[in-house]
């Protein structure tokens, strides 16, 4: 007997055919938790009609759990206009991915007020999978995530309260000027990168200010931003922040969200309470 039933989805870019492979074994493992396993076709490729309506039916299935999206790349917001909201604020089903799926999970959070997970499922077979996989069935599964496991780190205050909206900032920025752009006021936001320097996250930065984000929200956490990271670039994007947010709004770090292949998941809508 199956514990619960879920859908492997494709929204962003397509996979390429020489993944088949490793999908398969991610398949397996899956399986071997006692998962009742959903493949999309649209993995591989689509239009934005036919990843929208696969997508839709993963949400009508009466006893889908989670749909857990393997893409990722610059693509997913060609389905946010052909996705019915009403059907996915009804349905059981979570939706969870990380990068460029950040206009889903945000679309979702926008259109419906429904919680979503950034994550990637992918993880379970990287370098840190005996790790992710126990916290797999032991907090995502379980529903028992929250940020106990996050290693907060805070730079500035002490504490911040709000639900938490955000995730990948260049693809958060797709948002901008569209319905699908989440209300800030008094959400935690979250930002994390893989790709850019100094001069990109400064410019995304700016944007939010522009927008408003910085004067709504009550606090932001910061997840990893690889490139920046992994090169040593300075100025950092807490040091950016620090000129760019204002005095009262607390700012928090963490290393466990983001690109990272040990990366924890994070609820995307859900209450949070952080303090130092």
């Amino acid at each position: 007997m199956t514990w619960k039933k879920i859908a492997l989805a494709g929204c962003s870019d397509p996979r390429k055919a020489e993944e088949q492979q490793f999908l398969q074994e991610l398949i397996r493992l899956l399986q071997g938790m006692d998962l009742e396993v959903v493949c999309g076709k649209c993995i591989w490729g689509g239009t934005a009609e036919e990843k929208a309506a696969e997508l839709m039916c993963f949400f009508a299935d009466p006893d889908m759990d989670y749909i857990f999206d393997i893409t990722g790349g610059d693509l997913a917001n060609e389905v946010l206009g052909r996705l019915d909201y009403e059907t996915i604020r009804g349905s059981r089903a979570v939706f969870a991915g990380y990068s460029d799926l950040t206009v889903v999970l945000n679309a979702i959070l926008a259109k419906t007020g429904r919680e979503t997970v950034n994550w990637q499922i992918r993880n379970l077979l990287y370098e840190h999978a005996e790790e992710e996989q126990v916290y797999f069935r032991e907090k995502i599964l379980a529903d028992r995530l929250g940020t106990d496991e996050l290693a907060v780190r805070f730079v500035r205050g002490t504490a911040m309260r709000g639900i938490i909206a955000g995730g990948n900032i260049r693809c958060l920025l797709k948002l901008a000027g569209t319905p699908y752009f989440p209300d800030m006021n008094g959400k935690i936001l979250l930002l994390e990168s893989m790709s850019g320097g100094p001069a990109r996250m400064k410019t995304s930065l700016v944007q939010l200010r522009q927008m408003g984000v910085f004067d709504q929200v009550s606090g932001v956490l910061l997840g990893t931003f690889t490139q920046m990271d992994r090169d040593g670039l300075k100025p950092t994007v807490a040091e950016m922040l620090a000129e760019l947010l204002p005095e009262h709004v607390p700012l928090a770090l963490t290393p466990y969200i983001g690109h990272g292949r040990d990366a924890r998941a994070i609820a995307i809508g859900r209450m949070a309470d952080l303090e130092a």
